[in-house]
C-alpha cells in the first residue's frame, strides 16, 4: 500500500483504494473500516457504498448493507448490478418479499443476468413458492449450466414440488459438476427416496455425511431409507440423529434427567421413566405399544402424549401427562419413537400384541346406540389428513375419487376422519359424517368400533383402528413412509392391516380400483 495516497487532507477515493486492497489481502474488517470512511468523506460515492455493502454481506451483516445499497440506488436508481446486490442483502436479512422485488427490477433492466435469476428463485422458495422458484432456477441454469448450486436449488424446488424423478436429474447434474457438493447429495438422496430407490439413497444421504458431517439431513434421510428396507437395526440407531435437526428440536422441551435407551447402567426397576410423544398422533398410537415392556423392566412409566389421546392411552401405564403439563419428578426419559432403538426391534421382535387400545364402554355404547341396527356392513372411511402435513399432497385423496367407491350399494359408508375440507363436501353428499361428535380419541375409538371395515390413508385414524385390530385397508403412496416398509401388503406391526399401494405413477384411481374389485369379490 502506497502511504503517500493517505497523506495530506481526507480523500474519499484514497479510503475507497485502501478498502479494496484490504479486502484482496483478506482484512475484511479493516477493509469496511475504510469503505465507512470513504462513505463519510464523500456520502455519494456509490462505488465505496456499493462495495461497502459486498463486505458487510461476506461478513454477515446483510441487515447493514441494506442502507448503503438504497444510497448507492438513490444515485443510480436504474443499475442492475446495485439492485442485484440490494436483493442479496434483503434475502440475508429474511425480507423474502422485497427481495424478490428488487431481484425483478434488475432482471428488468438485464434478463440475461443468471445471478439475479437464481437469487429470486431463493427468495420465492422462501416465500413458499417453489413453482416460481424452480422456473427461474431452470432460466438461471440455461444461462449458465456451468454453476452447480443452481442445479442443486432446482432440485430442491422440484422436490418442494413433489418432482422426484426431474429433481433427481437436475442434482446429478449439480454433483457431476461438483462431486464434493455434499448438500446436492444429500438432496439427490431425497429425490431416490421419494423415487422408491432406497439402496441408492442410502449411498448418497452416506455420501453427503463424508463429505460434511454437519449434513445432519442426510443422516436422519439414511435412516428412513433403512428403515423402508427393513434394515432395523442400522436404521434406528440412525434414526437418533433426528435430533441434531432443529426442526425436531424446536417443539420438542427440554427434559431434566438423564436419555433413557436401555444401555449398560440403565436398570429402570424401581424407578419412574417418563415417556413423551415427539412427532404426530399416529406416531404415539403406533409406539406407545412399547410402554407395557418397559413397565415389565420393573419401572413405573409415565406417558406425556397429545391431549386428545390421553382418554384412550391411560390404561397402558402408570399415569398420564398432557403435553406441556408440569412435569412429575422421574429418573429417566425416553422419546417415543427411540423405544425400537432401545429395544433393539427388528421386524421379527416387533410388538405385535394386538388390540393394545379399546374404546371405553361408555363410548361404545353411545356410538352403539348412535349408530343404530346394522343393517348392511358398515365401512369407515378416512381418506385426508391434516392439509399442514409436509407430505398431503401425496398422501390424501380427493373425495371426489371415492365415488366408484360409495356407489356400491351393498355397504353402508361413513366419513370417520375429524375434519371433511369444503372441496370434498360435495362428493360426499348423503354420507354420514360425525367431526362435531369426535372431542377425542375415545369417541374416534367407539365410533370405529362399530364398523366392519375402515379404509384409510396413511393417517392417525389408521393407526388406532390398526392398534383396536380391526381390520383395515390401508391405501398408501408410491414411496410411503417407511413404518410401512416395501413389497409386502402386510403390517408386521398391525396385524388387522391390509396394504393397497401405489404403482410409480402415484395415481389414485387404480389403487380405488383394487379396493373396490376387492369389496365386490
Amino acid at each position: 500500500m502506497n502511504s503517500a495516497m493517505l497523506a495530506g487532507p481526507p480523500d474519499a477515493n484514497a479510503w475507497f483504494a485502501r478498502g479494496n486492497a484490504l479486502w484482496r489481502e483478506g482484512a475484511r474488517d479493516a477493509a469496511v473500516a475504510a469503505y465507512q470512511s470513504a462513505v463519510a468523506l464523500r456520502p455519494d460515492h456509490s462505488d465505496a457504498r456499493n462495495n461497502l455493502g459486498n463486505a458487510l454481506i461476506e461478513l454477515g451483516r446483510g441487515a447493514e448493507a441494506v442502507p448503503q445499497y438504497r444510497a448507492a440506488l438513490a444515485m443510480r436508481p436504474k443499475h442492475a448490478p446495485t439492485l442485484y446486490n440490494l436483493g442479496n442483502a434483503l434475502l440475508s436479512a429474511a425480507e423474502y418479499g422485497e427481495a424478490a422485488e428488487q431481484f425483478q427490477a434488475a432482471l428488468a433492466l438485464d434478463p440475461n443476468h443468471a445471478g439475479a435469476h437464481n437469487n429470486l428463485g431463493n427468495a420465492l422458495r422462501a416465500l413458499g413458492r417453489p413453482g416460481e422458484a424452480a422456473e427461474n432456477y431452470r432460466q438461471a441454469s440455461l444461462l449458465r449450466p456451468d454453476f452447480a448450486g443452481t442445479h442443486n436449488n432446482l432440485g430442491a424446488a422440484l422436490l418442494a414440488l413433489h418432482r422426484p424423478a426431474e429433481a433427481a436429474a437436475a442434482l446429478r447434474e449439480a454433483v457431476r459438476l461438483q462431486p464434493d457438493y455434499a448438500e446436492a447429495w444429500n438432496n439427490l438422496g431425497g429425490a431416490l427416496l421419494a423415487q422408491d430407490v432406497p439402496d441408492a439413497a442410502v449411498e448418497a444421504f452416506r455420501r453427503a455425511t463424508a463429505l460434511d458431517d454437519s449434513q445432519v439431513q442426510a443422516r436422519f434421510g439414511e435412516s428412513l431409507a433403512l428403515l423402508c428396507q427393513g434394515r432395523f437395526k442400522e436404521g434406528w440407531a440412525a434414526y437418533e440423529s433426528r435430533w441434531l435437526d432443529p426442526r425436531f428440536r424446536e417443539d420438542v422441551r427440554d427434559y431434566p434427567v438423564p436419555l433413557w435407551l436401555n444401555q449398560p447402567g440403565q436398570d429402570v426397576a424401581g424407578k419412574t421413566v417418563l415417556l413423551h410423544a415427539e412427532q404426530g398422533l399416529g406416531d404415539t398410537l403406533q409406539f406407545v405399544r412399547y410402554a407395557p415392556m418397559l413397565r415389565a423392566l420393573g419401572a413405573r412409566v409415565v406417558l406425556e402424549a397429545q391431549t386428545p389421546l390421553l382418554p384412550l392411552l391411560h390404561g397402558l401405564v402408570d399415569a398420564t401427562i398432557a403435553e406441556g403439563a408440569a412435569l412429575p419428578p422421574c429418573d429417566w426419559h425416553c422419546p417415543l419413537l427411540s423405544l425400537p432403538h432401545a429395544f433393539g426391534t427388528e421386524i421379527v421382535t416387533i410388538p405385535a400384541d394386538v388390540p393394545y387400545l379399546a374404546a371405553p364402554a361408555p363410548q361404545l355404547a353411545a356410538w352403539a346406540q348412535a349408530l343404530g341396527p346394522r343393517l348392511r356392513r358398515r365401512i369407515g372411511l378416512a381418506f385426508s389428513g391434516s392439509p399442514d402435513h409436509p407430505d398431503d399432497a401425496l398422501r390424501s385423496i380427493p373425495a371426489d375419487l371415492l365415488r366408484p367407491l360409495l356407489a356400491l350399494p351393498q355397504f353402508e359408508f361413513h366419513v370417520v376422519q375429524k375434519d371433511v375440507r369444503p372441496t370434498d363436501a360435495e362428493a360426499l353428499r348423503g354420507v354420514p359424517n360425525y367431526s362435531s361428535a369426535q372431542t377425542d380419541f375415545a369417541e374416534t375409538a367407539g365410533l370405529l368400533a362399530q364398523l366392519d371395515l375402515i379404509v384409510s390413508v396413511d393417517t392417525s385414524v389408521a393407526h388406532l383402528a390398526g392398534a383396536m385390530g380391526l381390520p383395515v385397508w390401508l391405501l398408501l403412496q408410491h414411496a410411503a413412509d417407511f413404518r410401512w416398509l416395501r413389497g409386502r401388503a402386510d403390517s408386521p406391526w398391525y396385524p388387522s392391516v391390509q396394504l393397497f399401494r401405489q404403482a410409480d405413477d402415484a395415481r389414485w384411481e387404480p389403487v380405488l380400483a383394487q379396493v373396490v374389485e376387492a369389496l365386490q369379490g
